[in-house]
């Protein structure tokens, strides 16, 4: 798509400017710019302001990632996406005001606790699930799952959050750019054979086994060692003995078949239904999840 950053703002809210919003501190800083926690002088109501330079876009040929990025935040009203509340610009930036959501990244609470319980990361992990299902049935790829982009609200439950790498596919089509977090990679991208929505159910399964394990299945301070592990390893489980981690047999199998190294016959190929009917999420009620 050729144009300049103006198009990002087709679908602007003009009720809302930059003087709308006090800024409290700032809260993580992106490729194009700042993110900040900021409240509205009127309603008192806290928001995730993300300001994105325009010179940066348009000098790394963004405009149509921005774009897609602001349409999937603007139009998407799913219980575990992030959500865009206003959108505006000036000059030298664009501002996308966003919830805020509380409880912060997933990855802050991992951390903290090592390692969740089976019960704990099927819960996350089905709602994980549940929201990159929704941007496949846009035709989207989400491309970055990790546990830093995903936010723990107040109530506890999850959101998918930071759409920059996320990319419309037509139907059949295939991506080709290389994308993404170093330990997430699925093997065709390390390839470089073309992607399509599999390539997030891939990362799923790195997301369930880290969030149990406590650490992604192929990990290696060297990277070169790492990617190589992804393409050609097998994923290995901890010994419940040695290590102190067990780690259930449904819960192996269904690690075992995301990570299956082949996206057409990889587990999800054909939708999250076949996911969420996998043993694992036996006990899980889609309807009440989504409901919360």
């Amino acid at each position: 798509m050729q144009g300049t950053a103006q198009t990002v703002m087709n679908a602007a809210n003009p009720d809302a400017k930059l003087a709308d919003f006090n800024i409290k501190k700032m809260i993580g800083r992106g490729t194009f710019g700042k993110v900040y926690i900021v409240e509205h002088s009127v309603d008192k109501q806290l928001y995730a302001m993300k300001c994105i330079r325009k010179d940066l876009v348009l000098e790394n040929q963004q405009i149509e990632n921005i774009n897609l990025e602001k349409n999937i935040l603007h139009s998407n009203n799913h219980p575990f996406l992030v959500r865009m509340e206003y959108v505006f610009q000036n000059d030298f930036r664009i501002y996308f005001i966003m919830q805020f959501v509380k409880g912060g990244e997933l990855f802050k609470h991992l951390v903290q606790v090592k390692r969740f319980t089976e019960e704990q990361a099927k819960f996350f992990a089905a709602q994980v699930a549940l929201g990159l299902s929704q941007l496949h049935s846009q035709k989207i790829l989400y491309r970055d799952l990790k546990p830093e982009n995903v936010l723990v609200g107040e109530d506890g439950y999850l959101m998918l959050a930071d759409f920059g790498l996320a990319k419309l596919v037509q139907e059949g089509e295939i991506a080709n750019s290389f994308c993404g977090t170093a330990e997430y990679l699925a093997p065709e991208m390390l390839i470089g054979n073309g992607h399509d929505h599999t390539v997030d159910w891939w990362a799923l399964g790195i997301l369930v086994y880290e969030m149990i394990v406590g650490i992604p299945p192929f990990f290696h301070r060297n990277k070169h060692k790492m990617y190589h592990f992804i393409k050609e390893s097998k994923v290995n489980f901890p010994d419940p003995e040695r290590h102190k981690i067990s780690v259930s047999s449904s819960a192996q199998d269904l690690i075992l078949k995301l990570l299956d190294k082949n996206k057409a016959t990889r587990l999800g190929k054909d939708g999250v239904d076949e996911i969420l009917a996998h043993p694992w999420f036996a006990t899980l009620n889609k309807e009440k999840l989504l409901a919360k």
